[in-house]
């Protein structure tokens, strides 16, 4: 009953939302998908605030959160920190540390190329640090060619991390409207220390403001906001 409560409210305040599709946060505070990294980069001099719930995580009943944000330094780098909760009694908050870097900014006929650091201090994976390295294109033609079919904008993510990724990580984000996308993805390990299947529909009442309401694994909810700062 608590999760449908709060799913419910969610959605209730998400209906009469109009915008235009920006960028948003993981769970982890750096910008991407749910769990894992694209190859968008907040703004120079620009501040990216998030906060995320996961409920009963996994086959446990511990709800997870995280909050912090995420600071363009360059126009293709940016640091991002969160503070990672679990409601599991005598569990503190650890601080989650993060770096990304983007090489290669996407082209006409060749993918963008970013890399990073998720975790620098390693507080969820002790025994590696979990650095990546992820290509982004746009697949919208690959698409329409399936589909025989316009098909609204498609980015396409693959990826192979080490740490808490263990391994290849992929994503797809589908701009279904104006207000809206959809965004799936799979990693070989993840939150739930197990190969994840994730999804999540992502609205913006605003263009600086983010909202996403999805399921960790397709069970367990996931509800996360981000909201941009302007540059200064």
């Amino acid at each position: 009953m608590k999760r449908i409560s709060v799913l419910l409210a969610v959605v209730v305040f998400l209906v009469g939302c109009v915008s235009a599709l920006n960028a948003a946060a993981t769970i982890y505070g750096m910008s991407g998908l749910i769990e894992t990294p694209d190859d968008t980069i907040v703004p120079a001099r620009s501040l990216t605030l998030t906060a995320n719930r996961l409920f009963s995580v996994g086959d446990s009943d511990v709800d997870l959160t995280t909050f912090g944000g995420a600071f363009g330094i360059l126009p293709n780098l940016e640091v991002s920190a969160v503070g990672f909760d679990s409601s599991a009694s005598g569990v503190a908050t650890q601080a989650i540390i993060n770096g990304k870097f983007r090489v290669l900014a996407e082209s006409v006929d060749k993918p963008s190329v970013t890399v990073g650091i998720m975790d620098i201090t390693k507080e969820l994976d002790s025994s590696d640090m979990s650095m990546f390295i992820v290509v982004g294109k746009n697949i919208t033609d690959v698409a329409e060619d399936v589909s025989g079919q316009v098909s609204k904008p498609v980015k396409a993510t693959l990826g192979y991390g080490t740490g808490l990724y263990h391994g290849l990580f992929g994503g797809l984000d589908l701009s279904v409207a104006p207000k809206f996308s959809v965004a799936v993805e799979y990693l070989t390990r993840g939150v739930r220390d197990k190969s994840t299947f994730n999804g999540c529909v992502r609205f913006q009442p605003t263009q600086a403001l983010s909202i996403s309401v999805g399921a960790i694994g397709f069970r367990d909810l996931y509800v996360g906001a981000s909201f941009n700062l302007s540059a200064f």
